[in-house]
């Protein structure tokens, strides 16, 4: 295994068992890296979104050290599929929601949301990567939750 795997592998165990939204040790990873941390506004923002987790720091966060460590190792880095990797990472942080809850939403969002169904259309644009609807609606560049591009570049 590689510096650089061994790296990207401990910043994502550090993420992944920090407290919710991240704690000290987390930062101190961050910090070490010289990764900048999501402002304490964002993150009650982030933590009250539709975009859940259930542990560990936030996505975004765990981009930034990664990007400082691809930084650092950039013939290693080449091959890297940082979105992949971010989303895998989402993948063991949220929360886990059984098919009773699937069930249950949908018996009570039934009618809720399918009167009036043709009169106004509304359509949200999401985080190709993870999901997460966009919070601002003059948000261009990034995905707030993952850090993954919103749009594609040409």
């Amino acid at each position: 295994m590689t510096e650089f795997n061994k790296e990207i592998d401990a910043a994502f165990q550090s993420a992944w068992h920090a407290a919710k939204g991240g704690d000290a040790k987390w930062y101190e990873v961050m910090q070490q890296y010289g990764a900048e941390p999501l402002s304490e506004g964002l993150k009650k923002e982030l933590l009250e979104s539709e975009m859940k987790i259930a542990r560990g720091a936030f996505p975004i966060e765990l981009r930034r050290v990664m990007e400082k460590i691809m930084a650092k190792y950039p013939n290693d880095s080449k091959s890297f599929a940082m979105d992949q990797k971010v989303l895998e990472y989402y993948q063991k942080i949220k929360p886990f929601t059984g098919l009773g809850d699937i069930f249950a939403n949908a018996s009570t969002g039934t009618a809720k949301y399918s009167q009036g169904l043709q009169k106004a259309k509304h359509n949200t644009i999401k985080c190709k990567n993870c999901g997460a609807p966009r919070l601002e609606e003059m948000q261009y560049d990034n995905c707030l939750f993952c850090g993954s591009e919103l749009f594609e570049r040409t």
